[in-house]
């Protein structure tokens, strides 16, 4: 069951009895989500300082001189014993303060408006018009897959096998930058992150609970690439996994929809952030077709469709309290652990991308670089309740003004997938829209302060770093044999602008691990610790002195 005992979503991919609550399509594994409180913190006990006991006095000329010096001994001793105590209850404190309060299960099973069943096949029905019309968009989605599979570095493999099993809220995090998705992945996995989890988890998160691709599938019905053509493709896994066992649909991808929610929901929590999430979000996308597992359509249509679960969960207002909440606790989190406020931290990391790379990478995988299939030069017309997308990060602008920012970094239309009149989620650029410097006229009217930027990110040197995220030294399997034995090579491919630029990341964020933060609850242990050998210093001096004391006449 899942929050409040709703009824759980089951997924085409899984197997027969695999509970899903919100679909990772393409490789599934049954889990519940524990909704509850978690236990209290340990309770400070009142400890007063050691009392001194009775001095002894006595007539002998030296005694007092003695019992004189031996008073700021004793002092020291009681000193010591209240430092250590002090530090002991103080190490404890510091541990209860970290542990986060996580949502009341009430709230989790709350009736939200936005928890409605949705139908998302008329925002992506443009494939069906691709299928009658455009034979030639559709083979060109066959050969860019190729050439993403087959041209993939064995760094970006890595990093694809890690997104296809990985919780992808927890392996997307070097979207944050090397410091900080550092200390956001040690308080995922400490806990203290509990209304962040339950919004964003892969198995449970509130986000996209609800929501399932599974019908897009069935409807639109359009074998995988393995299944169509396995002799042109590079099998890419970990030891023993199964990237190529799901028979079930490839329009939309169930994965990029899930990155989607969850990379979105990132963004719009940490607004100063979000060309980095969001471009970390595409890559994790982009990585559906490096594992040959979708084609770019399939990826193109999954962003749509996961945004668009975060709009109707952000024009809830009663499931927006829930986002706001979420975000004050993560931002919390992270300048805890980094010690400054947010800006000063993202100030001094090491970046996924600067924001000009990272906009044009996003921007990149928007439309892959596919031909027009429309006209060109139309005007944008905004999905309806896309503006609340915008609410953190435009929180000072009215919702008519958002869809004007929505509408001036939108690109351009007529590409494939492209709605038009109908509302377009296909040319919504988010990134630019949450983060491009604008202008706000007198009358209201918005315009962009400096167009969006839009150069070929630098392309660097060939790195090949470990993956970031839990299981991340994954080996990548050789060439396996497919149907009628042959055994596939990896062939020469092009390496595109975006994959150069993603590539440079990893290489960023494997070679700044050396130099990690922790939040506060890492270093309990070592507080105990030292407060321990305090206390029993101090006591033992304690000991010692009325030891000697009782012996003297």
């Amino acid at each position: 069951m899942g929050p409040g005992g709703a009824s759980p979503v089951y997924d085409a991919d899984d197997g027969p009895g695999h509970l899903r609550v919100t679909c990772r399509p393409d490789v599934c594994h049954s889990a519940s989500l524990p909704f509850g409180v978690a236990p209290p913190g340990r309770r400070r006990r009142s400890v007063h300082a050691p009392t001194r006991g009775t001095i002894i006095t006595t007539t002998t000329p030296r005694r007092p001189r003695r019992s004189a010096d031996r008073r700021p001994v004793r002092r020291a001793s009681v000193l010591a014993a209240s430092t250590g105590l002090g530090v002991l209850l103080s190490g404890f404190g510091a541990l209860s303060a970290s542990a986060a309060t996580p949502f009341e299960p009430d709230r989790l099973s709350y009736p939200y408006t936005s928890n409605a069943t949705y139908d998302y096949v008329p925002i992506i029905d443009q494939f069906t018009t691709l299928r009658a019309e455009r034979p030639d968009i559709i083979a060109l989605n066959d050969e860019k897959t190729v050439a993403i599979n087959q041209g993939a570095t064995p760094a970006r493999v890595d990093r694809a096998i890690v997104d296809q099993y990985a919780d992808m809220s927890v392996s997307m995090s070097d979207g944050l930058g090397t410091r900080l998705g550092e200390i956001y992945r040690t308080a995922r996995a400490a806990g203290e992150l509990p209304k962040t989890s339950a919004l964003l988890a892969k198995d449970g998160g509130l986000v996209g609970y609800y929501s399932s691709s599974n019908p897009a599938k069935e409807h639109f019905d359009y074998d995988r690439p393995y299944i169509r053509f396995p002799e042109r493709l590079t099998y890419r896994d970990k030891p023993g996994g199964d990237a190529w066992a799901s028979t079930s649909g490839a329009y939309p991808s169930g994965h990029t929809s899930q990155a989607y929610w969850q990379g979105t929901s990132l963004a719009t929590m940490l607004p100063e952030l979000a060309p980095q999430i969001l471009a970390r979000t595409s890559e994790a996308g982009d990585n559906r077709v490096v594992m040959a597992a979708h084609y770019p359509l399939d990826v193109m249509s999954g962003r749509m469709m996961g945004q668009e679960i975060v709009e109707r969960r952000w024009a809830d207002p009663e499931f927006r309290v829930l986002f706001e909440e979420a975000g004050a606790e993560l931002r919390d989190v992270l300048e805890t652990g980094c010690g400054a406020s947010l800006d000063v931290c993202i100030a001094a990391d090491t970046p996924y991308l600067s924001d000009q790379e990272a906009l044009a990478v996003y921007q990149d995988r928007m439309s892959y670089d596919f031909p027009l299939a429309g006209t060109a030069g139309q005007a944008m017309t905004v999905p309806v309740g896309a503006e609340s997308l915008l609410i953190s990060s435009r929180p000072t602008l009215t919702d008519d003004q958002r869809r004007q920012v929505l509408a001036l970094t939108a690109i351009d239309s007529g590409r494939p997938l492209d709605e038009g009149t109908a509302g377009s989620w296909q040319r919504l650029d988010l990134a630019a829209a949450m983060s491009v410097p604008i202008t706000v006229a007198a009358d209201g009217t918005v315009s962009l302060a400096a167009a969006p930027v839009d150069p070929a990110p630098v392309d660097p040197a060939p790195v090949d770093p470990a993956p970031s995220g839990p299981g991340a030294t994954v080996p990548v399997v050789p060439a396996q044999p497919v149907a009628g034995g042959a055994v596939q090579q990896h062939a020469p491919g092009t390496i595109t602008a975006a994959d150069a630029a993603t590539r440079d990341a990893a290489a960023r964020d494997a070679a700044a691990r050396a130099d990690l933060a922790y939040t506060g609850s890492d270093h309990v242990v070592g507080i105990v610790a030292a407060a321990l050998g305090l206390l029993a210093a101090g006591v033992g001096l304690i000991v010692l002195r009325r030891r000697r004391a009782a012996r003297r006449p």
